[in-house]
């Protein structure tokens, strides 16, 4: 029954009822071919990109400031003392450079060095350089860098040689008890101090250095304050006293002046103008006789109407001094009037009392 079932529709079955044996060859080759897989698996691995983290954002305190770190460890080098102020940093710390911006920093800095060389030498005060090519222009220069610079090249000078001459002092004061007798000397500012002859050495010197400094800083390219400044007031005589040439010169001008030719006098011209007056304008003539005439009955005019101005003021006046008289006797009249009354009615009795004594 199974056969027929098997081969029903004239196929043959393709399970075979036996089994097939494992060998050692058949394991060894599935062993090594599921090894080859592995590691062709491994090899070729592709990560999925990382999931993002479900936990809450990060604290806006716990993060630390920018540069922290780094001025944390500049206070770290500034007090160990036995770290250099300087350090000393390769092109691995600051970056590639290339070599010409190399060169040109360090062709910079050697003019820099020279150019401060040169300042402490006080080429800029004697005017005198080392290079010819340059001339005025490398002088003029390290003035005005001395100028707007802040270092004073002649008290560092003289604070150098006064450490070098202080230094040899003590020696010699070591080798000398003779320095240790009290002396009497004169400092730079005129006081009779009592030193050692070591302090009267050294203030000795310190005033040489201030004699020379102020001959140095007279004979300096800076111009010095003139003389004859004028402070406060002051009278100048020559604007009224002037000298021979001033007063020659003014003579001069003034011939000039009168050479010129003067104006023509002219009048004013009225009609000359298209344009209309204020009221009480008057068109004087051209012609000068009749110009005078129109004067003089102007002032004529004028004189005429203050007289009348001055009899209509005295007539006002003599008018407001009448109104004032009558005005004061009719005063006079009504205060009679009223003391009249108040009289009456004082000695006169009431109607009542009269009736009552009958």
């Amino acid at each position: 029954m199974a056969s027929e079932q098997s081969s029903l529709y004239g196929k043959p079955s393709t399970k075979s009822s036996k089994t097939q044996e494992i060998t050692s060859s058949s394991n060894l080759a599935f062993t090594s071919q599921l090894s080859s897989l592995i590691a062709q698996s491994s090899g070729t691995t592709s990560h999925g990109r990382p999931r993002p983290s479900k936990t809450s954002k990060s604290d806006l305190f716990a993060k630390q400031n920018k540069g922290a770190e780094k001025r944390a460890a500049a206070d770290l080098r500034e007090d160990d003392h036995h770290v250099s102020d300087q350090v000393h940093k390769q092109s691995r710390d600051i970056g590639s450079i290339d070599d010409a911006t190399l060169n040109r920093s360090k062709q910079r800095m050697a003019k820099k060095v020279r150019m401060y060389e040169d300042m402490k030498k006080g080429v800029h005060l004697t005017g005198e350089d080392s290079d010819e090519d340059e001339g005025d222009d490398y002088v003029s220069r390290l003035r005005r860098r001395e100028k707007a610079g802040l270092v004073d090249f002649d008290t560092k000078w003289a604070d150098e040689v006064r450490k070098k001459s202080g230094s040899g002092e003590e020696d010699d004061e070591d080798q000398d008890d003779d320095n240790a007798s009290v002396v009497s000397y004169e400092d730079e500012f005129g006081r009779t101090r009592h030193g050692t002859r070591a302090e009267a050495a050294r203030a000795a010197r310190t005033k040489e250095e201030e004699e020379n400094r102020g001959r140095a800083t007279e004979e300096r390219w800076r111009p010095s304050r003139p003389e004859n400044l004028i402070y406060g007031e002051a009278i100048q005589s020559d604007a009224f006293n002037p000298d021979a040439n001033i007063a020659a010169q003014m003579a001069r001008l003034a011939a000039q002046r009168d050479l010129s030719p003067q104006p023509e006098f002219a009048h004013y011209d009225a009609d000359a103008e298209v344009r209309n007056r204020g009221t009480g304008f008057y068109a004087f003539s051209q012609d000068e006789e009749e110009r005078k005439k129109q004067m003089e009955e102007l002032k004529k005019a004028r004189e005429e109407t203050r007289r009348r101005r001055e009899k209509l003021a005295a007539r006002e006046a003599e008018r407001q001094a009448e109104l004032e008289e009558r005005r004061r006797q009719i005063q006079v009249l009504r205060n009679r009037r009223l003391a009249e009354m108040s009289m009456a009615t004082l000695v006169t009795p009431p109607p009542e009392t009269l009736s009552n004594g009958h």
